[in-house]
């Protein structure tokens, strides 16, 4: 008979890998079925399933932190404190993702001849609603708890600021895999305009440059899983707006480029073994 102790022995060793592999398996398995279904996300059931599946790294969180214990549990939720929280920090994490878009469709538009994008009420008030969709049902809270409140800290635990996010960023990026392969899905839409290589290649550059600044500003806050969370929505609301202004061209590569100049920046000024200030979180051993 296994003793009630063994699971949580393996699981408080080799938390990091009990992390990815459980949050991989349920976002997968609901994706998988999507994908043998056929089932479109624009569905009701579709839609469900999808922010179920987007769900999975703040769930795994969860529950590998009440598995680990309360104090745990209560590190994790303390990314909410309000005391991690400053006006500063906000605005830099809901401005500069939409300043970086703005400037590749910019140069877009300038450089390649790209439509001029249509500004108007109506166009705002459509970003404004696709900001609280994402926030609510996309990645942000779905994802920041555990990518971000769970993984990050342990993996700077044993590694420098910078080699942490670029692990990170990597397995966030092979994350999203089949969600090319859904139906309905902006990664899926990526896949049938270029080259698998250049999609899945592109994207996942593009999230490692992300994870960069997604430990930046983890750092800097102290551990804020507020900001990160902001700063999430407003990655995947800035990677909606040519279309939302109708002006396409090159702006989504041109801003993976942008991303990555405005990464090397932090890692310049920061300095890789922190890129910021140390988050000042506690966790348990781990490997």
């Amino acid at each position: 008979m296994t003793s009630p102790a063994r699971p949580y022995s393996i699981v408080q060793r080799h938390q990091l890998a009990t992390y990815v592999a459980l949050t991989f398996a349920i976002s997968w398995a609901i994706w998988l079925g999507l994908i043998l279904g056929s089932l479109h996300i624009q569905t009701p059931a579709g839609a469900v399933l999808n922010v179920v599946a987007i769900a999975g790294p703040s769930v795994t969180a969860l529950v590998l932190a009440t598995v680990l214990g309360a104090g745990e549990l209560r590190r994790l939720l303390a990314g909410f404190s309000l005391s991690r929280l400053s006006v500063r920090w906000m605005v830099v994490a809901l401005v500069l993702p939409l300043a970086m878009m703005a400037a590749a469709i910019a140069v877009s538009v300038a450089v390649f001849g790209a439509p001029r994008p249509a500004v108007t009420v109506g166009v705002a008030g459509v970003v404004l609603a696709e900001f609280v969709r994402v926030l609510f049902l996309g990645g942000p809270v779905g994802e920041e708890l555990g990518w971000r409140g769970f993984a990050l800290p342990r993996l700077q635990q044993h590694r420098n600021a910078l080699d942490a996010s670029i692990l990170l960023g990597l397995v966030w990026g092979l994350w999203h895999l089949p969600l090319y392969f859904v139906l309905g899905t902006g990664q899926s839409e990526l896949l049938r305009a270029g080259s698998p290589a250049f999609a899945i290649g592109g994207f996942i550059g593009w999230t490692i440059g992300l994870s960069v600044l997604f430990t930046w500003l983890f750092n800097q806050t102290g551990g804020s899983l507020i900001v990160v969370i902001l700063f999430h929505a407003a990655v995947n609301l800035a990677a909606f707006l040519p279309t939302a202004v109708g002006s396409g061209g090159p702006a989504s590569l041109l801003n993976v480029l942008i991303t990555w100049l405005v990464a090397i920046g932090v890692v310049v000024r920061g300095g890789r073994a922190r890129l910021a200030s140390p988050p000042q979180v506690e966790v348990a051993t781990a490997r």
